[in-house]
């Protein structure tokens, strides 16, 4: 547990030399025209990726896996029917066939030959699992952010995508917006002068329990009848999280979405909007496979008991800056603190706002446009051919043999923001140090323990 990323990698080399554990690849699968795809994972983010690559004819969409068949409370008012049958419903319409493959266990699809690459639409506890397991079978992998439920999961996935060699997509979908490219180019390039600091706020996470339909019932039960049989799809749902006492489902959060709420199987607020905007501030730094050195002044409502309890652990108002070893400075808040949701880059000539859809640029660079860099200025990732569309992107990337916009270090990095933020917070910890290359806190062993997921029920990453 003291181990260093360093350290950590060496003795999984050496576990491999040793025969200990298999991390052996199949190889990574080079479709001809069509790329065979799964999802994995029916719930609102899955639906909303599987109609973007429904939309690419080079793609088709063979299987559907969820051990949900089936509830009428998915999406983020809690009000819509999903689940795989309602996926394959989806899908056959789609291709007027009735061939879509409906499956409860992912390990299905692992071992199906005929899929090439996955969408991981999970909750955060999944993904790592999912992920690694599909790279060593060969398929590609587009995974939904935050990549990973905590920091070691990252090391590990960044090395199986090392040893297969395969394609791998993190939803990280704002890389792909042409908005958020253009403001990290005119920070990058000091079109406005000197960056010194900027202002990050978070919207709400989706199933907050404020602004959608979902319960905030932490009352322990029975498992529902939505998981038919019970006992196989229970343990099929939870899969790597640690069960609770007498094994009780937990409505507050263990209903479909509700799983961001409980630190065992999600990370929270911070996390939900953080991932996309850390993101984005990597970037337009040039730090997107570094770090931070620092957080600090970190306040949160996560020892409030009106607000959280030992199921709901994330806090729900907060506020902290991530601080960078050149002096610069995000200050970060949930959308209530900070008044709106996007970054705010405070230059020397102005302020330089950017959220989805909208770029807000000063007086003095109204009319700058991309086509305005010179030789010498750095022009980010554009996925022009995609039009912007991420999945697209990820497909193209599959078929030229190459890394897409948003590859697995780059998600690992910008989940990792998200993570030290939470081990702070739950620490009680005003201010934590970090250091980037090693990825380690400094000075703060009990940090650093944190640092490790522990994966239960027989799963193994």
């Amino acid at each position: 547990m003291r181990n260093t990323r360093r350290e950590f990698l060496g003795l999984s080399a050496a576990a491999v030399g040793c025969g200990l554990f298999n991390i052996g690849c199949a190889g990574a699968r080079r479709p001809s025209n069509t790329l065979n795809l799964a999802v994995l994972g029916c719930g609102p983010m899955g639906l909303y990726n599987a109609n973007k690559f429904l939309e690419d004819p080079r793609v088709r969409v063979t299987h559907v896996c969820d051990p949900i068949l089936e509830s009428s409370f998915h999406g983020y008012n809690a009000k819509t029917r999903l689940g795989r049958k309602v996926f394959k419903e989806k899908i056959d319409a789609h291709y007027r066939t009735n061939a879509t493959k409906s499956v409860a266990d992912y390990r299905e699809v692992i071992d199906d030959p005929s899929v090439d690459a996955v969408l991981i639409s999970t909750g955060d506890y999944w993904h790592a699992i999912m992920g690694a397991e599909a790279m060593r079978a060969g398929k590609h992998v587009y995974c939904q952010k935050p990549m990973t439920l905590g920091i070691s999961e990252g090391w590990a996935m960044i090395e199986a995508q090392k040893r297969c060699g395969v394609t791998f997509q993190v939803g990280s979908q704002q890389r792909s917006m042409k908005e958020f490219r253009e403001a990290a180019e005119i920070v990058r390039n000091g079109v406005l002068g000197e960056c010194r600091s900027c202002t990050i706020g978070l919207c709400y996470a989706h199933n907050d329990g404020v602004s959608s339909g979902y319960t905030r019932d932490c009352t322990p039960g029975g498992i529902p009848d939505w998981l038919n049989p019970k006992s196989e799809m229970w343990k099929l749902y939870l899969g790597p999280a640690e069960h609770w006492e007498d094994d009780a489902y937990i409505p507050a959060i263990h209903a479909p979405v509700c799983w961001r709420w409980n630190s065992r199987t999600g990370n929270g607020s911070i996390a939900d909007w953080g991932a996309h905007h850390f993101d984005i501030l990597q970037w337009a730094l040039g730090m997107e496979r570094s770090g931070p050195v620092a957080i600090e002044n970190v306040r949160t409502d996560l020892f409030d008991p009106k607000v959280t309890n030992r199921y709901l652990d994330q806090a729900s108002t907060y506020s902290f800056d991530i601080v960078y070893a050149n002096g610069f400075r995000a200050h970060v808040g949930d959308k209530e603190t900070i008044g709106r949701n996007g970054i705010t880059f405070h230059c020397e000539k102005g302020d330089l706002f950017v959220t989805r859809g909208k770029i807000e640029k000063p007086a003095c660079i109204a009319r700058w446009m991309e086509t305005d860099l010179g030789g010498g200025d750095v022009r980010l990732y554009n996925n022009v051919h995609a039009k912007g569309c991420h999945e697209t992107d990820f497909v193209d990337a599959v078929f030229e043999g190459r890394q897409p916009a948003c590859p697995v270090e780059i998600g690992h990095r910008s989940a990792t923001i998200c993570h030290l933020a939470n081990i702070a917070a739950r620490l009680g910890r005003t201010s934590v140090r970090w250091d980037p290359a090693q990825e380690r806190f400094i000075g703060d062993e009990e940090a650093n323990r944190r640092i490790f997921v522990r994966h239960h029920n027989g799963f193994v990453l």
